[in-house]
């Protein structure tokens, strides 16, 4: 399972859209708080976060993960930031806003395959 986590409702069903027709389902979350409540019910494979979102940030939601026992889990940060700023961040990779349907595909090929 992808978990999308992203504020802005017509993003989050784009993805939602992409990742199934690549054969993966899909889970979202309004903001890091929510997505939190998710990852703790079931663990998903991938989690997809934007950056800027009200209630925990991606980076805030990043840094949770990374301190309380998912280390291992891949995590992708989707904004305009540069790969270093998403390295500093403990992400595993950046998609970059605005993404392309290839970008998508071949992070899930990536991390899923």
């Amino acid at each position: 399972m992808v978990l999308i986590v992203e504020d802005e409702e017509p993003i989050a069903l784009a993805l939602v859209m992409i990742v199934e027709d690549a054969g993966y389902t899909a889970q979202t979350a309004i903001n890091g708080q929510a997505a939190l409540a998710v990852i703790h019910q079931h663990r998903p494979d991938l989690v997809v976060t934007d950056l800027m979102m009200p209630q925990l940030t991606g980076a805030e939601l990043i840094a949770t993960l990374r301190a309380n026992g998912y280390a291992d889990l891949p995590i992708v940060l989707m904004s305009a930031v540069g790969k270093a700023q998403m390295r500093d961040l403990g992400a595993d990779a950046l998609l970059p806003k605005p993404f392309s349907l290839d970008e998508v595909d071949a992070l899930l090929a990536h991390f899923l395959a």
